[in-house]
């Protein structure tokens, strides 16, 4: 008696020879310079990304005047409004235009260029799963939406209430960041808020200013100090990063600032932190100083949710069908899954490729994973949207 394929296989076997594919359209997106502020390579980006989704999407570039292009791909169902599976994926890069770091290249276990795996390898699984189901007739009548910002490494100011407007409609989502170095699944992650300090002093000669100088810098040294003693592991991590000011060795600063970053595992703790730097801002050790605190960039935390841990054993039950094992882990860094999170959308991420140092010059993606994070997440989408079904499924999940 012939065995009939279910999709597991369908999909296992559409995948057999696709890895050339896959990783000559990963080439054609790592080699297109995609920097945050690169407006015409995120157009060039945005085009390429755009026509390499099946044509039986709707797919659309959203034009930006001050940022990048972006592309929203939906099924009919999610068209129509229907509930839908919400598939995140950012096409920025963090290195700027003028960046040496602009090749690409493989050797036989690893690919390596800006964004292979932050998130262009993402990217690749996405449209091929999607292919994968389009081919197989099996998207036609599942409720999916795929959006790609173009400043996701920025903090996604020009995406953010799109993200939000999307996952209000979703019943889940995953992104596409990259997988953990074996392969793990991210169920939570830290919030983030990002602050810039400036302080005001008193400008003079050095030579005729003495001891009772009103140095900006002088108090920035006291506040760094002050601040760096708020660190508070593992629910608080509180990083001044950036300092600058004055104009000379023979000026007294009058004006200096700093960058902060807060890594925090709750919402009250990035309160208690705020509060304690309010307290710190206040104070001058430095007379005739002041300061001031302007909330810079953030997200919030992504806790690790009985939704997101519902919709991780799913995911996990389709991993077992193709052979594979997965598991989950809390991630310190965020993303745009920070943002769905925030709505109350269960929310994997890391469901792309495995890879690392990613934001450096020696960012790399093990070949071996990409093929088979696809063939999971195209899986993964199939028995979300019709097995377990949406509405079902969103009564589990929450």
């Amino acid at each position: 008696m012939r065995h009939e394929q279910g999709p597991a296989d369908q999909i296992h076997a559409f995948f057999k020879d696709k890895q050339q594919a896959m990783l000559s359209l990963l080439e054609d997106l790592v080699l297109i310079q995609s920097g945050s502020r690169n407006k015409a390579g995120l157009d060039r980006m945005a085009a390429a990304v755009a026509a390499a989704m099946p044509g039986s999407m709707h797919c659309q570039v959203l034009p930006f005047a001050e940022h990048g292009n972006m592309v929203s791909a939906k099924t009919r169902k999610a068209a129509e409004g229907a509930r839908q599976l919400l598939l995140l994926g950012h096409m920025d890069t963090v290195f700027p235009e003028d960046t040496d770091f602009h090749f690409y290249r493989e050797d036989e276990a690893r690919a390596y260029g800006p964004g292979v795996i932050d998130m262009k390898g993402g990217l690749v699984c996405a449209i091929f799963a999607l292919d994968a189901l389009a081919q197989l007739g099996l998207l036609q009548d599942l409720p999916v939406c795929i959006f790609c910002n173009s400043d996701e490494e920025i903090g996604s100011p020009a995406s953010w209430d799109m993200i939000c407007r999307e996952a209000d409609n979703a019943f889940a989502a995953f992104v596409m960041e990259c997988a953990g170095k074996n392969g793990e699944i991210v169920t939570g992650r830290k919030g983030r808020s990002g602050y810039r300090l400036i302080v005001h002093g008193r400008s003079g000669h050095a030579a005729q200013a003495g001891a009772n100088k009103a140095s900006a810098i002088l108090e920035l040294a006291h506040k760094t100090i002050a601040l760096e003693a708020l660190n508070d592991p593992p629910s608080v991590s509180l990083n001044v990063g950036v300092v600058k000011g004055g104009i000379g060795p023979n000026t007294v600063p009058g004006q200096a600032e700093a960058l902060i970053d807060i890594r925090y595992l709750e919402e009250a703790d990035d309160q208690r932190v705020k509060s304690e730097i309010d307290r710190i801002v206040q104070a001058s050790a430095v007379p005739g100083t002041v300061c001031e605190l302007q909330y810079h960039t953030g997200r919030p935390a992504m806790p690790q949710t009985p939704g997101n841990e519902n919709l991780f054993s799913h995911v996990q039950s389709q991993a077992a069908l193709l052979g594979q094992r997965v598991t989950h882990e809390f991630r310190n860094g965020v993303s745009d899954a920070n943002v769905v999170a925030s709505r109350g959308v269960p929310v994997l991420d890391g469901m792309g490729p495995v890879g690392d140092l990613d934001h450096s010059e020696r960012e790399y993606m093990v070949k071996s994973s990409l093929v088979p994070r696809a063939c999971l997440l195209a899986l993964s989408i199939w028995h979300c949207c019709s097995v377990a079904m949406p509405a079902s499924l969103e009564k589990q999940l929450t």
